[in-house]
C-alpha cells in the first residue's frame, strides 16, 4: 500500500489523542507495517511516551518548522524502542514558533508539514501518525494541509468532547475546500469506555444514533488501569501489557484500520 498520513485532533484536551497515537502506531508496527509517529504537541507527550529516558534532542519539530531551509527531515526521525517504529520528537521551544506562523503573510510556514515532511513520510513509512495539541490552532491548520486523513477520539464519559467533533469535522471541510482537497475524516474513535456507567452508555447511544456506523470505528477503547501504568514507566500499554484488556483493544482497532484502507484500495 501507499503511505498514508493521518492526524489525531480534537480541540477538548484528555479524549486520549496521544494514547491513540502512539499505542496505534505501536500495534500497527506489531502489524508488520512500519509507522512514524509525528508529535507536534509541543507538550510533548508523544515524545516523552516513546522515547527512552536518556534520549537527547538534535532535530526535532522545531527545526522541521523553522526558517531554515536546509534541514533534512530524515536527521528529525528517530527509532524508537520498538521494531519498525520511529518518532519525530518535539521540543518544549516549538511553542515560541506560534507567533510567527501566525504573522507570517506568505503562509510558507502553515506549508511546512505538507512541503517538508509529507513526501519523505509517505515514500518511507506505511502509516504516518500525527499528535495534535488539544486546539485547532496554527499547529493543527499545518498538520491538515499535510494530511490525508483524520481520526477524532472522543471520552465516552463527556458530552464535551463530541463537541470537539463537530468542530473538527467543521474544519476538515474548510481545509478542504481551501488548501487540500484531499484531506478526509476518517473515523471516530470512543476511547475510555466503562459500559458499567450509564454515562458511558449514554454517550455510545448517543453517537451510534447520531453518526453512521461508517464514521465510527468498531474497536472502542476501554478504561483500562493499565493505561495509566503504561505511561508512568514510559511506555506504550502494548509493551506494558500485551494482553491487557486496553492492548487487546488497539491491536484489534489497528486490524480495522489496516482493512479500512485494504478495503479503499490504499
Amino acid at each position: 500500500m501507499n503511505g498514508v498520513i493521518i492526524t489525531v485532533s480534537n480541540n477538548k484536551g484528555g479524549v486520549g489523542k496521544t494514547t491513540t497515537t502512539c499505542n496505534l502506531g505501536h500495534a500497527l508496527a506489531k502489524e508488520g507495517k512500519t509507522v512514524l509517529v509525528v508529535d507536534i504537541d509541543s507538550q510533548c507527550n508523544a515524545t516523552t511516551l516513546l522515547m527512552k529516558r536518556d534520549f537527547s534532542v538534535r532535530d526535532s519539530m522545531y527545526e522541521l518548522l523553522s526558517l531554515d531551509d536546509d534541514v533534512v527531515v530524515e536527521k528529525c526521525i528517530y527509532p524508537t524502542p520498538y521494531a519498525n517504529f520511529y518518532c519525530l520528537p518535539n521540543v518544549h521551544e516549538t511553542s515560541g514558533l506560534e507567533p510567527d506562523i501566525i504573522d507570517d503573510k506568505s503562509g510558507d510556514y502553515l506549508m511546512r508539514m505538507r512541503n517538508r515532511l509529507r513526501p519523505y513520510a509517505i515514500n518511507n513509512f506505511d502509516f504516518t501518525i500525527i499528535d495534535t495539541p488539544p486546539n485547532l490552532g496554527s499547529f493543527v491548520l499545518s498538520t491538515l494541509y499535510a494530511t490525508d486523513f483524520v481520526i477524532v477520539p472522543v471520552a465516552a464519559r463527556s458530552t464535551f468532547s463530541l463537541e470537539g467533533l463537530i468542530r473538527a469535522l467543521d474544519l476538515i471541510k474548510r481545509i478542504q475546500q481551501q488548501k487540500n482537497q484531499n484531506l478526509r475524516f476518517l473515523r471516530l474513535l470512543i476511547n475510555e469506555v466503562d459500559k458499567r456507567t450509564s454515562s458511558s452508555k449514554a454517550s455510545i447511544e448517543h453517537i451510534t444514533r447520531n453518526f453512521p456506523k461508517e464514521m465510527v470505528f468498531k474497536s472502542m477503547i476501554p478504561v483500562n488501569a493499565t493505561f495509566h501504568q503504561a505511561e508512568l514507566h514510559n511506555q506504550t500499554i502494548i509493551a506494558e501489557n500485551y494482553s491487557s484488556n486496553g492492548a487487546k483493544a488497539f491491536r484489534n482497532l489497528a486490524v480495522e484500520t489496516i482493512n479500512i484502507f485494504r478495503e479503499m484500495g490504499s
